[in-house]
């Protein structure tokens, strides 16, 4: 939600605003503009800061105009007060501190993640933007542990990047530079959570209680966007959303197959049901890019390649003035199954995701195939999100932005990840609560147990099988072999086995390849 770029010697100018963003001499922070977002920026003597932050929906701090940069000259003791207003604020934000006297700077991110910040120091310069893609501005090294990692299926939560000197800073983390020096600072780990006993207490109510604080914690903007798949997790966030306020529209993407069907009557029923105004796009019109050669839009670090037909219904969304999309992100995260609670085989995870690391290895050299086998030292500490949805927020929240929208994703609040953590084991297991949360409000027709889900996964095998010759062609040149990553031969006969095939597992580990090597081919052009 911020840019910048800084030297550390302008530190030592006042900042002042011009056009919506602060200078110093030659150096400039510009904050992302958004009804939902607010920026302060506080002065004091030798010392001053600026934060963008979610805008809460009341508060007793700076009365800031909603996506207006407002400036405070202080004494030191309000100075700190609203300092520590900023640190404790309980929605997102991004904070930049600055000594004047030391040339010194330190940038925090909040707990939530949903837009997270990537940053590169050279020579006492600091770069600071929301979109990773930006740094494909210059030629960049490759981490090599990073890419062998990522192209072994390893899911990585981590300051370090796929660019070398390109650090994310990840939720609650902070980044502190001063003159010949920088240095990244991770958050304490978060304590590990513990189950309730059964105590007889219905958990329903107290789950419908949390999820609706979590959705009051915003102002609301008169109307909104909700994503709409077809699932338990949008669809229990849309229907938590009309129970307070109108006008919501529903934005889904619809899939082709087997799911298609099911798919588009549960959507059909949600919508009547709460009174939505339901968008869809085929993925059929906008399927994935699968191109290799040079893209005029450069690619950032985390990978999604069905932006296209969410960017479609995004841009739907700007045009009739929404400007805010709640999400489902977080709803696999929610109700954890403990150790003592499942099995060795589940603990191990589904037979697919086992076969598709095994492809997924067996493209690598020896040398990255031990890189990728080691046990990683750099992951950030346990986090009150979980990882893997501050991933999918990373995935999502550059082009969202980029096309209007601000995200908000109630069901990767921390405050209801804990609740839902440590209820007991009936309410968590199969999502019970969940289901009978929608069953009151939907009916029990829409989400019977046993129900499948309708998933992605049967979009790029159809698609890479079409496309392998072209795609086969492209890769006599390849960028990760080069780099001695991977082995020629095993990418083709990858290529070729899901051109036979069109097995799930072995997509899962070409794609990830895919994106890889698009992003090492822009690292050496730059």
């Amino acid at each position: 939600m911020i840019k910048a770029e800084i030297s550390l010697s302008d530190l030592s100018f006042e900042p002042t605003i011009k056009q919506g963003a602060l200078f110093m001499g030659a150096s400039w922070i510009r904050p992302h503009t958004h009804p939902l977002l607010e920026t302060v920026c506080v002065r004091a003597p030798e010392q001053w800061f600026v934060v963008v932050r979610e805008r809460k929906a009341s508060r007793d701090a700076i009365h800031a105009e909603a996506g207006k940069l407002v400036v405070e000259q202080t004494d030191e003791a309000r100075f700190h007060s609203l300092y520590q207003e900023s640190l404790l604020w309980p929605l997102d934000y991004v904070m930049i501190e600055v000594a004047q006297a030391g040339h010194r700077l330190r940038v925090r991110a909040g707990v939530l993640g949903a837009v997270p910040v990537y940053a590169r120091v050279l020579d006492d310069r600091v770069t600071l933007t929301w979109d990773s893609a930006e740094f494909a501005d210059r030629p960049a090294a490759i981490d090599m542990e990073v890419a062998s990692h990522q192209l072994a299926l390893h899911t990585l939560y981590a300051a370090r990047q796929l660019y070398t000197g390109v650090v994310l800073l990840t939720e609650r983390a902070s980044l502190h530079v001063e003159p010949g020096r920088a240095r990244f600072r991770y958050p304490e780990s978060m304590a590990p959570t513990t189950p309730s006993p059964e105590d007889g207490e219905d958990a329903l109510p107290r789950f419908a209680d949390a999820l609706q604080n979590v959705l009051n914690l915003r102002p609301w903007l008169g109307a909104a966007s909700v994503e709409l798949s077809g699932g338990m997790d949008s669809a229990t966030v849309a229907t938590a959303l009309v129970q307070w306020h109108e006008h919501i529209d529903s934005k889904g993407i619809l899939l082709d197959g087997d799911v298609r069907g099911p798919q588009v009557h549960r959507r059909r029923l949600i919508a009547e049901r709460l009174g939505l105004s339901d968008r869809t796009v085929d993925i059929a019109d906008y399927p994935p890019n699968l191109d290799l050669s040079p893209s005029q839009r450069p690619y950032g670090f985390c990978h999604d390649f069905y932006l296209d037909a969410c960017a479609a219904l995004w841009d739907s969304a700007s045009v009739k003035g929404r400007h805010v999309m709640f999400t489902g992100i977080g709803g696999d995260e929610l109700f954890p199954a403990y150790q003592s609670e499942v099995s060795e085989s589940a603990m191990a995870g589904p037979a697919w995701a086992k076969d598709a690391r095994s492809f997924a290895e067996g493209l690598l050299t020896p040398r990255a195939l031990n890189a990728a086998r080691s046990r990683t030292l750099f992951d950030a500490p346990e986090s009150p999100v979980p990882a893997t949805s501050l991933l999918a927020q990373a995935c999502r929240a550059p082009d969202l932005l980029a096309h209007g929208q601000w995200p908000v994703n109630p069901l990767s609040d921390p405050r209801l990840t804990a609740f839902c953590h440590r209820l007991p084991r009936s309410s968590r297991e199969g999502r019970e609560v969940m289901r009978r949360y929608l069953e009151n409000h939907l009916g029990a027709d829409v989400f019977p147990k046993g129900y499948i889900k309708e998933t992605f996964a049967n979009v790029l095998p159809p698609l890479i099988a079409r496309h392998a010759k072209t795609l086969a062609a492209q890769l006599r040149e390849c960028a990760l072999a080069d780099l001695g990553l991977v082995d020629r031969t095993a990418v083709f006969k990858l290529l070729e086995t899901i051109e036979q095939t069109q097995e799930h597992p072995a997509t899962s580990a070409f794609a990830s390849f895919l994106w890889l090597e698009r992003c090492a081919r822009q690292a050496a052009c730059g």
